[in-house]
């Protein structure tokens, strides 16, 4: 794969690189001279698509000849219409594959000094694996040499894995969340309802190595701003780095990098005192994890991951823990105060999880369903914070 999380990052250098340093074909990369405009040459482009989907994922470029499977030099492709056809093109590969890569195929022209373009294909690993090609109804995978038809004894692997996948990743946040519960996370003496955002990509479950916690360290400088508590600089510790808030700071919330690439953002002082509340009790205000959530955390995230060159696409669940009993503070259509209660047996809620196919979304859109599951539970159909006021001085 290019080194570029950020798709249309990529430049004429970076191909240029790739001549360069004399960069190799591999599981997650491989190059393409010409573009594919007749059915045949598209079908044989969608085995491509199709194997990098069952497997890790990566880039096709099309526009560069490779020697032994080395990029050896760019040749510039020339549209009549640039953008209807990079839209037949995708729309071609998703129709020839099943079931269809309805997201995690992504085409980015790269603009050449001397006229033309070179087209990055990225594909990411699919959580929809294994995906056939209909023309020959053949599962293909990548390997090092690139692609193959899978036999039966990979098919069945195949499905296992794409199964495996997704109960990897709550099995993660199911586990993450209970060493929250124990205080066992880095910041032990957090107390009161706590709202926990997980972003996991793919490919920390699809891939086996680990970042260094030096990397980790760089890239996780941009969680410092994800909170209200503006936190110190990453801490190493066991799971790979932490941003916590300073000592004096009363908000008290962190952030945890793991090893594998997934955040961890932990929202907590989320009690608040209403003077309109006649019970002199104390509620949570979904607004204290919601708007910091969309302005910086989301964003925050984003900005890691692209540090950290990890491609889309990932997940993200929302979780809040809580004493039983607690209530949920907000304003009504009339302008009064309303506090209802969470219902007595919970402790602990979990939204469905979110499927991010890329990084580039609008944080509000991708985090309304989940923030919509809490007021669900008191009988609210949407968030009632008002994400287009100004925060109070």
């Amino acid at each position: 794969m290019i080194p570029h999380a950020r798709l249309d990052a990529v430049t004429e250098a970076d191909l240029q690189a790739l001549i360069d340093h004399g960069v190799r074909e591999s599981r997650t990369l491989d190059y393409k001279r010409d573009w594919p405009a007749d059915r045949d040459a598209r079908t044989e482009l969608a085995k491509d698509v199709c194997a990098f989907a069952n497997s890790l994922g990566g880039d096709l470029v099309l526009g560069m000849r490779e020697e032994g499977g080395a990029a050896a030099e760019i040749v510039p492709l020339q549209f009549a219409n640039l953008d209807a056809d990079l839209l037949a093109l995708t729309s071609a590969l998703r129709d020839l594959l099943e079931p269809r890569v309805s997201g995690g195929l992504h085409a980015h022209p790269v603009p050449l000094a001397n006229g033309g373009h070179v087209v990055v294909l990225r594909v990411a690993p699919s959580p929809a694996a294994p995906h056939r090609v209909t023309k020959d109804n053949h599962f293909y995978a990548r390997t090092s040499v690139g692609k193959e038809p899978m036999d039966i004894h990979g098919i069945r692997h195949a499905f296992a894995a794409g199964t495996a996948l997704g109960e990897h990743i709550r099995a993660f946040c199911a586990d993450a969340l209970g060493r929250i519960e124990r205080r066992e996370n880095p910041l032990p003496q957090l107390d009161g309802p706590l709202c926990v955002c997980h972003v996991v990509p793919v490919s920390a479950f699809s891939r086996q190595d680990a970042h260094g916690v030096d990397a980790l360290a760089v890239a996780g400088n941009a969680l410092r701003q994800a909170g209200d508590a503006h936190s110190l600089r990453p801490q190493v510790n066991l799971d790979g780095v932490a941003c916590l808030p300073h000592r004096e700071n009363p908000r008290r919330d962190y952030a945890q990098l793991y090893r594998n690439g997934a955040v961890e953002l932990v929202y907590g002082d989320l009690l608040f005192r209403s003077p309109a509340d006649d019970t002199n009790g104390e509620s949570l205000f979904p607004e204290l994890y919601e708007k910091p959530l969309v302005r910086r955390g989301v964003p925050a995230i984003v900005q890691t991951l692209a540090a950290l060159d990890v491609a889309p696409p990932a997940y993200l669940m929302l979780s809040w823990l809580f004493p039983p009993g607690t209530r949920i503070g907000y304003e009504t259509d009339q302008g009064r105060g309303a506090y209802p209660a969470l219902p007595a047996h919970l402790s602990q809620l979990t939204a469905p999880p979110v499927y991010l196919e890329d990084f580039g979304a609008d944080p509000l859109t991708v985090l309304r369903p989940a923030f919509d599951v809490l007021w669900n539970a008191v009988g609210v159909a949407h968030t009632r914070t008002d994400f287009a006021a100004a925060d109070p001085d």
